[in-house]
């Protein structure tokens, strides 16, 4: 079974709440994950959503991170 409880603080956790999970799940295995929300702003979220659209519209302009760092690695080995 999964459960998914969201806080928007951890001063939300009350003791009652503790003791409702205590009872639950008695002596089962459970895990607990805590994941902090993280805040994009509405400004970057649009950047983003500019440069997607950009990169459809325009394939090419990528580029390929392993042969990037390839010539990269032949252009510094030349010069030394």
């Amino acid at each position: 079974m999964n459960a998914t409880f969201h806080f928007s603080s951890a001063k939300e956790i009350s003791v009652e709440f503790l003791e409702t999970i205590k009872t639950a799940y008695k002596e089962k295995s459970i895990s607990i994950t805590i994941e902090e929300d993280i805040y994009v702003p509405l400004w970057q979220k649009e950047e983003v959503l500019k440069q997607k659209l950009f990169i459809q519209n325009n394939p090419d302009s990528l580029l390929d991170f392993d042969l990037t760092i390839d010539q990269l690695e032949k252009d510094l080995a030349s010069e030394g």
